[in-house]
C-alpha cells in the first residue's frame, strides 16, 4: 500500500495491485480509460467523505483498490441511520452529477460523442452497481440502515449480512454463467463474498461497538421509547441483543408472581460494562 496524496485530514492511499492494472492498461492501449475510471472512483469516494464530514464523522482516509475504492471510517453503526443513508447515497449522487457534466461538455462541443458515451456509461454503471443491496457496497449499507429502524441492532447485522452474502453469491454465479464468463465481475464478486464473510465473523465486534457507544452517550431528544418485556430469569447478555438503534429502552421485568417491574437501560449497561457480569439474570438487577 502506498500513499498517493493527501487532502486536509484525509490520506488517499493506493493498493499495490493498482500499478499492475496501470501496466496492463498501457500494454493494451487503454491507459486513458483506466485512469478516467479511477478518477471517477475517487470522486465517488470524496462524495462519501464530504457528506460524512458535514455530519461530524471522523474519516481516516480513502483507499483506491484495483476494482474500486473505500472511504475508511469507524462511525458505521454508531450514528443515526439517516446519516448512514445520506453518506451512502452521496457517492452514487456524485456519479449522477458526473453524468450531467459529461453530457453538458458534449453539448458544448468540448467532448466527442464517443468519449461522452464512455464517461456517462462508466458513471452510470458505477452508481448502479454500488446501489446493489450487498455489503460493503452503498446499497448494502443503506439496507442495513433501513433494517435498523425495525429490528434490533444485533439482528440487523445478522440479517443484512446474510442477505448481502446471498446477493454476492448471485453476482458471482451471474459472472460465470450469465452471458459467458466475465473475469472482472468474477473478481469483484469474490471480493464481495470475502468482505461479507469477514464482516459476518466480526459482527459481534460491531455489535459491541454499538453497545459501548450507547452506554457512553446521552439519550437524544428524538429517541423512540421502546418497552422490552422479559422474564426475570433471562440472561443480561441475551436481553442486550434486543436493543435497537435510536431508541431508549424500558425493560419490563416479569417476576415469578406475574408482577411487572420497570428497569431503565442504564442499569443494563452498568451491570454489563462496569460490574462486568454479562451472565447476570435480569431479575437480579431489580432493586
Amino acid at each position: 500500500m502506498s500513499s498517493l496524496f493527501s487532502l486536509p485530514g484525509i490520506q488517499v492511499r493506493i493498493h499495490s495491485l493498482f500499478w499492475l492494472v496501470i501496466f496492463s492498461s498501457v500494454v493494451t492501449g487503454q491507459f486513458l480509460e483506466v485512469i478516467t475510471l479511477f478518477v471517477l472512483v475517487l470522486i465517488h469516494e470524496l462524495g462519501h467523505v464530504s457528506v460524512a464530514r458535514s455530519c461530524g464523522w471522523r474519516m481516516s482516509g480513502i483507499q483506491l483498490l484495483p476494482f474500486g475504492g473505500v472511504a475508511h471510517t469507524d462511525e458505521w453503526g454508531t450514528v443515526p441511520a439517516r446519516e448512514e443513508i445520506a453518506v451512502a447515497l452521496a457517492g452514487p449522487f456524485h456519479n449522477v452529477m458526473m453524468v450531467l457534466f459529461g453530457y453538458a461538455f458534449y453539448r458544448m462541443g468540448w467532448w466527442s460523442e464517443e468519449w461522452m458515451r464512455y464517461f456517462v456509461r462508466g458513471n452510470a454503471l458505477m452508481a448502479g452497481f454500488n446501489l446493489l443491496p450487498i455489503y460493503p457496497l452503498d446499497g448494502g449499507r443503506i439496507l442495513q440502515a433501513l433494517l435498523s429502524y425495525h429490528l434490533s441492532y444485533r439482528r440487523t447485522l445478522t440479517t443484512s449480512l446474510t442477505c448481502s452474502m446471498a446477493g454476492a453469491c448471485l453476482v458471482l454465479l451471474w459472472s460465470v454463467w450469465g452471458r459467458g464468463w466475465d473475469l472482472n465481475l468474477s473478481v469483484i464478486a469474490l471480493f464481495l463474498v470475502y468482505s461479507n464473510g469477514i464482516a459476518f465473523k466480526q459482527r459481534d465486534f460491531q455489535y459491541m461497538r454499538f453497545l459501548m457507544k450507547r452506554s457512553e452517550s446521552t439519550v437524544p431528544a428524538h429517541a423512540r421509547i421502546v418497552q422490552l418485556k422479559v422474564n426475570h430469569d433471562e440472561i443480561l447478555a441475551s436481553v442486550l441483543k434486543r436493543l435497537q438503534k435510536e431508541a431508549y429502552h424500558i425493560v419490563m421485568v416479569r417476576d415469578s408472581r406475574g408482577v411487572w417491574s420497570p428497569l431503565p437501560e442504564e442499569a443494563l449497561f452498568r451491570r454489563f460494562f462496569h460490574e462486568k457480569k454479562p451472565d447476570s439474570r435480569i431479575g437480579d438487577l431489580i432493586a
